[in-house]
């Protein structure tokens, strides 16, 4: 596992150096603690609240599960976090060296979903896992997969509340 950490520790915005922190480990969902914690601990340095952190703990959890799902627990998951003063983007990215069986149905989050109003139990795996992301984040889309790769990503932005205090 290795860790990657800008070289400054300060916030400043988005696409400028040091805003970025990057976490390589394998695919292996016992493992994806370390996702989380790295979540928290940047949200909270971003003035998220508490709801927000952990909608945010969440959200990775389902967004790490999907990108994952059909590698059979090989390969390597990559998130790499970027930030601003007021939200967080995380970008998961697997690589495997078998292919990756099975196509995420997980589509952008303005994107309806089968029909409104339809019961849980009628939906895929992906279908519903888009559904919780779309109520914990703000934006969120999984590319293709190619054969040993596949990429999701998501964005959160801390409530207008925070940004007034």
């Amino acid at each position: 596992m290795s860790v990657t950490v800008g070289s400054s520790g300060d916030i400043i915005p988005l696409g400028g150096e040091g805003h970025t922190v990057t976490l390589s480990m394998p695919a292996q969902p016992e493992l994806w603690s370390l996702a989380r914690m790295t979540a928290s601990g940047i949200a909270s340095r971003l003035d998220f609240n508490v709801e927000e952190i952990e909608d945010l703990r969440l959200a990775l959890d389902e967004l790490c599960s999907t990108v994952a799902s059909g590698a059979g627990g090989s390969g390597r998951i990559e998130l790499s976090y970027r930030w601003d003063e007021s939200s967080i983007e995380i970008v998961c990215e697997l690589t495997s060296a078998g292919e990756i069986r099975g196509e995420p149905s997980l589509v952008h989050a303005v994107q309806p979903l089968g029909e409104p109003g339809s019961p849980a139990s009628e939906l895929s795996v992906d279908e519903l896992s888009a559904r919780i992301l779309d109520a914990l984040v703000d934006e969120h889309g999984v590319e293709p997969s190619e054969q040993s790769r596949r990429c999701g990503w998501l964005r959160k932005r801390r409530s207008r509340g925070a940004e007034q205090s």
